[in-house]
Order: C-alpha cells, then sequence, then structure tokens
C-alpha cells in the first residue's frame, strides 16, 4: 500500500472519528479518484457518478460494484492498494443489501446519498483541496502537457475549418497524449463576442478563434484558453486583450497561501474597472479552486475559505472578445503557473511590485 494511499485513508478515518460514522461511501468520480490516487471509476464521460464505489471503515476498505465493473477496477485502479470486493450482481435490484453486509447504510456517510445514506459531499470535498507530494507531481506533469497540446492544435488550425473541426483536432491531439479532455469549448469570430461558453457549431473559422480546454488525467483537471487570429490584431482587440490580462494578473498575485477566496475575488474584479471594464465580470464567472474538478466553487463576494498550500486554481476573466485562464499552484513561494509552455507568445504585465506572464494573442 503506497504512502500517498495511506495518507489519504488515514484522513477519510479521521471524519468517520468525527462524524461518529461507521464508514464512508465515496460515490463521485472526483473523490473516487483522489482516494485510489488518480483511478477511474466513471462510465459515460458526462457523469460524475463512480461506477464502482469505495467503502471506508476503521478496519478496512471495499469496492463495491457490480459484476461488469468490479474486474477492471481490480485489475486497472486499484491493482495494490488492498482493496477488497464487495460484489453484487449487476440485475440485482436490492443491492444495498450487499453494502448492509459491512454497516447500516443509515450509518454510513457519504458523498451522493446513494442507498439510503446520508449525503455530506462537502466533507469529502475538502478532503481534496490541498494536494499531496505526489498529486503535485502529477498535476504539473499534466499542466505542461495539456498546454503542449492547446498550443499545437492553435498552431495548426486554418480559416474555413468549422468549430467541431477544431474540437475535433483538439481532442484527437489530447489523446495522443493520454489527456481526456472534459470540456472543449471552441468559439470562432463574432461568436467570442457573444457567448461565454462557446458550445461548437458548425460555423467556420474565418479570422479569429478561441480555444478553452479542461483536461483530465489521473483524475486531475487542469483548464486553460487561447486566442488565434489570421492577420493583423484590432485596435480594440488588443486593448481588451491587454486589459483581460491585467486582470487576470491580479487574481493571479493574490492567490497566496492564507488569503480568504472573497478577497482574492475582491482584487482581481477590482481590475476590471482599473481598465475601463467595470461591468464584464457580472457577465461570466471569474473562475477558482480546482484539482479533480474543473472548478471546486467559484470565487464570489461571498465565497467561503481560504488559499491552502498546494491548492490548484483556475480563474478565467473575460471581456467580450477574449479571455484568459491558466492552472495556477499556491505555493509557500507564491503563485506558480503550471499551465505554460515555452513557444506560445506572452505578454509582460505589471501588478503592483510584481510582472507576471501572460498568454498574448497568437496572431498567424
Amino acid at each position: 500500500m503506497n504512502l500517498e494511499f495511506q495518507r489519504k485513508l488515514t484522513q477519510v478515518r479521521a471524519l468517520l472519528k468525527s462524524t461518529k460514522a461507521e464508514a464512508a461511501l465515496i460515490g463521485r468520480q472526483s473523490n473516487f479518484s483522489w482516494l485510489s490516487c488518480g483511478g477511474r471509476s466513471h462510465v459515460p464521460l458526462n457523469s460524475d457518478r463512480a461506477f464502482g464505489q469505495l467503502l471506508v471503515t476503521r478496519n478496512a476498505i471495499y469496492i463495491f460494484a457490480n459484476g461488469i465493473e468490479m474486474p477492471r477496477l481490480q485489475d486497472e485502479e486499484l491493482r495494490g492498494l488492498g482493496v477488497n470486493p464487495l460484489l453484487y450482481d449487476w440485475y440485482d435490484p436490492q443491492p444495498v443489501k450487499t453494502l448492509q453486509q459491512i454497516a447500516d447504510a443509515r450509518k454510513i456517510i457519504s458523498d451522493n446519498g446513494e442507498w439510503g445514506t446520508p449525503a455530506r459531499p462537502e466533507l469529502f470535498a475538502s478532503l481534496r483541496y490541498a494536494l499531496h507530494p505526489e498529486e503535485v507531481k502529477r498535476l504539473k506533469t499534466l499542466g505542461r502537457t495539456a498546454a503542449e497540446v492547446l498550443h499545437e492544435t492553435c498552431r495548426n488550425i486554418k480559416p474555413g475549418l468549422d468549430e467541431f473541426s477544431l474540437a475535433g483536432q483538439l481532442a484527437f491531439n489530447c489523446s495522443q497524449r493520454y489527456l481526456g479532455p472534459v470540456v472543449l469549448l471552441i468559439a470562432t469570430d463574432e461568436r467570442i463576442h457573444r457567448y461565454r461558453h462557446p458550445i461548437p457549431t458548425r460555423k467556420k473559422l474565418k479570422r479569429h478563434a478561441m480555444l478553452v480546454l479542461c483536461a483530465r488525467q489521473h483524475g486531475l483537471i487542469v483548464s486553460l484558453t487561447r486566442l488565434v487570429h489570421f492577420g493583423k490584431l484590432p485596435a480594440d482587440l488588443r486593448r481588451r486583450h491587454d486589459a483581460v490580462c491585467a486582470v487576470d494578473a491580479a487574481f493571479i498575485s493574490n492567490t497566496r497561501i492564507g488569503t480568504p477566496i472573497r478577497e482574492v475575488f475582491r482584487r482581481g474584479v477590482a481590475g476590471y474597472a482599473e481598465h475601463g471594464f467595470a461591468d464584464e465580470w457580472q457577465l461570466h464567472h471569474q473562475g477558482g479552486p480546482c484539482g479533480y474538478e474543473p472548478r471546486d466553487y467559484l470565487g464570489s463576494p461571498t465565497a467561503l475559505g481560504v488559499v491552502l498550500e498546494n491548492q490548484a486554481f483556475a480563474w478565467n476573466p473575460s471581456i467580450a472578445g477574449t479571455k484568459s485562464e491558466d492552472t495556477i499552484l499556491a505555493t509557500t513561494k507564491g503563485p506558480q503557473i503550471i499551465t505554460q509552455s515555452k513557444d506560445w507568445p506572452m505578454l509582460e504585465v505589471n501588478w503592483q511590485s510584481e510582472t507576471l506572464l501572460r498568454p498574448d494573442i497568437l496572431v498567424r
């Protein structure tokens, strides 16, 4: 049993002690990946449900799954972790009876409330926020790879391709590097100005494209956005992108250990007014903490919690026609951007006494 897994089991068992529960049932994919050190228990890509659920007691851990899922989970996702099988038939109308061989469902806290268990998702989510050293290594590798994939895609797209084709190229490039695209948003030309969450359409690229990627590997997820423009950059777009990069720099610079999330949000949002776009922040969320979810929750004026050591964040300020987004890590040395690569044009942005590099628009 590896040390990362042992530390996480200790966290879950401390939760059992504090809540006086007999067991904990982990049924969300993000929490399954966290506890299993990167395991995958999803089937549909659009589901957050784990199709094999981890049951933790004070003395043992089980994988509660049907006969369809059990072989793969044991062979490929949980090997070497000392997890015991708790098997039920896929056609069993009452699999909860199998679960109750281990503990009374009413005395099992869970992250999803299935099988009649009391749901306490907030308790499980908070276990994930501060990443373990092994997770930090995996996240940094993922960040570099995702940036390389997105940059390669941006350098190879061509006018005349429709947005579905751009999304397809990006998804293919992700698969070539063993990444799973969780979110693919593509907008071209006027759609970048009109929509903040642009799902791909048949619209063809003329001059301007925005590609947004949330990529997953070992359960961890990073988010980043890049823009491409063919031909000379319009002055108004130049002004808007400079402004949104300055706002992003404010968010990133203030993401420091111990700072309340709502204070990071307040300082970032203040940048909109300082650069002449006071109301733009109301048109789209600004991002927030992340890790095993694209966002664990959103930053807002009332957000609870503080920035933790080794907690990941993805802020995503936007101004109509442009956006700035990377995934960062809060460390004792300050915020570190982990979705950068050396082959992208960058802007130097001054914020107070700091100079930060933010991705510019790639002009082709």
